[in-house]
């Protein structure tokens, strides 16, 4: 009863001013930046509820009414790294000089509020008597290990753009432009994934690559690439063939979804390794249905949005401070967590949801302010 509530409370959010095309047609300029940013936004909000159902699991009298939103995580995740690489290729084509203004306009764009939103953890985490060895402050100031592991999604996509970055610079042809960033994407994934999780649970500083969601969703963006590329092709078959494509997108994403639960739940996902044993085969196992689940997702979510049109003033206020309010909501949820206040399961996941968006506008102003004088 409780999980509908939150949805509600989230559609409250999203319906407002959706516009449904006619019959046979798609929006106009459909999957455009404003229509993706504005889900971008949905999504950053829903990530935050996600990252709040994980934490209160360990709560005393918690009854288990958010574990709706336990595997929505990834999901979401993976419609960012398909709107990255579907914007970098649209506006590298079309916009004059793109890359000139590309460090700035992308890696200092999320490098800004990494460090505001590390240092805000790392002030949080010692003021409430955590204790760290002195490597791990040093290597944590500078960002190179994590004391906050929601962050390593600015960590990689930073890394990626970089990648794009060197890639669109200096080969001249889109395919080896494609083959090379893909061939790079690969490697990553492939390093990660033999890298397997941290040495021990009670680590308190994550290191990069280490853990399967640095590698789960980061083929999203190579496929965000292809589509950016192919847009037009792409726009003109789903419109010949969405009647179609619409029902077998969602049985093939109920069918991934399954098998992947299966996996997690009942083999263990990734999560089976041991000191002796990495257990790769379980792990290729999970992430050879769980990267089809994220996919048809994302399909599905991009063939509902060439249909309806969601746009509201809540929306592009929420897509301008997604980056920050998934950066930032991991000290709110220490702060509150260890500090001695009591409070109901879901009066916690208020005040840090609104505790988040409400900083996450600050530190998103600031980071205008520095862009500004650069």
């Amino acid at each position: 009863m409780i999980a509908i509530i939150y949805i509600i409370l989230l559609l409250t959010v999203l319906l407002p001013g959706a516009k449904i095309a006619g019959t046979g047609t798609l929006v106009e300029q459909p999957f455009s930046a404003i229509d993706s940013k504005e889900i971008q936004g949905f999504f950053a909000l829903c990530i935050l509820v996600h990252h709040v159902s994980l934490r209160v699991r360990f709560f005393d009298h918690y009854s288990g009414d958010m574990v709706f939103f336990e595997d929505i995580g990834t999901l979401l995740v993976g419609f960012f790294f398909l709107c990255s690489g579907y914007g970098l290729y649209v506006s590298f084509q079309n916009k004059e000089h793109y890359l000139d203004t590309f460090m700035k306009r992308r890696v200092v764009t999320v490098m800004v509020p990494f460090f505001i939103c590390n240092y805000a953890y790392m002030f949080t985490a010692l003021m409430l008597g955590h204790q760290f060895t002195t490597k791990e402050l040093v290597a944590s100031f500078f960002g190179f290990r994590l004391l906050n592991d929601h962050m390593w999604f600015a960590v990689e996509i930073m890394i990626i753009y970089l990648l794009f970055y060197i890639t669109f610079r200096y080969v001249k042809k889109d395919v080896w432009r494609f083959l090379l960033i893909g061939c790079m994407l690969l490697v990553m994934c492939i390093i990660s994934f033999l890298l397997g999780h941290d040495p021990t649970e009670d680590n308190l500083a994550y290191t990069w690559f280490r853990g399967e969601w640095w590698y789960n969703t980061t083929p999203l963006f190579f496929a965000g690439l292809l589509m950016g590329k192919f847009r037009t092709q792409l726009i003109r078959w789903v419109r010949k063939y969405y009647k179609v494509l619409f029902p077998v997108v969602v049985v093939a994403f109920i069918g991934f979804y399954k098998a992947t639960m299966y996996m997690i739940q009942v083999k263990g996902g990734y999560w089976t390794e041991t000191e002796l044993d990495p257990a790769y085969g379980n792990k290729l196992c999970t992430l050879a249905v769980q990267v089809p689940m994220v996919a048809a997702f994302e399909v599905l979510v991009v063939l509902i949005m060439l249909k309806v049109r969601f746009q509201n003033v809540v929306l592009r206020f929420l897509g301008t401070i997604s980056l920050e309010m998934i950066l930032l909501e991991n000290v709110f949820m220490l702060y509150f967590s260890e500090r001695e206040i009591q409070l109901n399961v879901h009066v916690y996941c208020m005040i840090v949801i609104a505790c988040t968006i409400g900083i996450a506008t600050g530190i998103n102003w600031i980071k205008q302010l520095i862009l500004e004088k650069k």
